[in-house]
């Protein structure tokens, strides 16, 4: 899978993407902060993955317990980024190892970590929600189909507690 990011701005919510963040809140009781929102990336190069309707800013509640929810699913995301068609997971509150990060699909040709610095980074330092970007249906994703993602969700084992 190779990273997609912005390629074209949605006319509707996807359905896959809607889907997802519906199942986050019934796994980790995390909230919807946002999808499609046609906008340019806070950076200003360009126009954000949210304008595709692929990208989700999901809440986690601010306790210990919410900040343990949120590492756990960002831990999942990962693990099952293929299975789940995840392009993209940004850590903005520096969940993981303290460290302020995003994980992508494909970085320098393989899937992994980047450490961000106040120059480079996902633009939401400190922020109190996880933002994920799905793949489309083009690049093994289910962003436009509810029905293969929730399947897709469903048949992966739960995260150990």
């Amino acid at each position: 899978m190779k990273y997609t990011g912005y390629d074209k701005t949605a006319d509707q919510r996807m359905k896959g993407t809607e889907r997802f963040v519906e199942l986050c809140g019934r796994r980790w009781g995390m909230k919807n902060l946002g999808t499609l929102v046609v906008r340019q990336m806070r950076n200003g190069q360009g126009m954000s993955v949210h304008a595709t309707g692929r990208a989700a800013d999901i809440g986690f509640k601010d306790t210990p317990e919410g900040h343990a929810d949120a590492v756990e699913a960002m831990l999942w995301f990962v693990k099952y980024y293929k299975e789940l068609g995840i392009e993209e997971v940004h850590d903005y509150g520096g969940l993981i190892n303290g460290t302020w990060q995003g994980w992508r699909c494909s970085r320098n040709g393989k899937p992994g970590w980047k450490k961000w610095t106040d120059t480079d980074n996902g633009g939401s330092k400190n922020g109190r929600w996880i933002h994920v970007e799905l793949a489309p249906q083009s690049n093994g994703g289910h962003a436009e189909d509810d029905v293969a993602l929730e399947a897709a969700w469903r048949a992966l084992p739960k995260p150990a507690k």
